[in-house]
């Protein structure tokens, strides 16, 4: 694929929604058409990305720490992983991006604008996609586990900013309350229209 321009697709969507699960299915389905592809996420496993997992463990919170954090994680991650990769032509399946950060921290009380700001360094994904579910499901899907932002009402906001920027921006909202494989068609065909285009070549699957 070389001279060719890679593309970058975001997933996004509250914790439970099954970002990591839909964003490895999509990995999957975009190799098995022949995809040089990098699947990702943040937090990463940096240094930043490692010190952000154990504030969460630790349910620490401040918006603004959050916010510049999150991007200083997300500058490494673009440096290292994204940007590389795009300029190689592959594709990057990332869990999570910018929007994770604009949603959670604006529902801490950060000023929506300031964190987009900061994270304007950040490439602009080719697709987002909102996976959508109620945050009571999707707590009861987590059995359990709890990284930090376990609170309905929480959840709640971050689930309203999210759908408010996709009508905003257009981004592509799928329904994630649905079994996971009639999820990950519905992810897919989100993506098939982009990735054909981008590649006109690839395998027919």
């Amino acid at each position: 694929m070389s001279g060719v321009k890679g593309l970058l697709i975001a997933l996004e969507g509250i914790d439970g929604a099954g970002n990591t699960t839909q964003a490895r299915l999509l990995a999957r389905w975009l190799r098995r058409l022949g995809l040089g592809v990098v699947l990702t996420k943040e937090p990463t496993k940096g240094a930043v990305g490692r010190l952000i997992r154990r504030r969460l463990r630790r349910k620490v919170r401040d918006p603004f720490l959050d916010t510049l954090l999150f991007a200083a994680d997300r500058a490494e991650h673009v440096a290292s992983v994204i940007d590389p990769a795009l300029q190689r032509g592959l594709v990057v399946v990332t869990d999570r991006y910018v929007e994770s950060s604009i949603a959670y921290q604006g529902a801490e009380g950060a000023d929506m604008g300031w964190v987009e700001a900061v994270n304007s360094f950040a490439p602009r994904p080719d697709l987002t996609i909102i996976l959508d579910i109620h945050p009571s499901q999707a707590l009861a899907r987590k059995k359990g586990v709890r990284e930090g932002f376990e609170d309905e009402d929480f959840l709640l906001r971050v689930r309203e900013i999210l759908k408010a920027r996709a009508c905003e921006r257009g981004y592509v909202v799928v329904d994630a309350s649905k079994e996971v494989t009639k999820v990950h068609v519905d992810v897919k065909r989100a993506a098939e229209g982009l990735v054909k285009s981008a590649f006109p070549s690839i395998k027919r699957r």
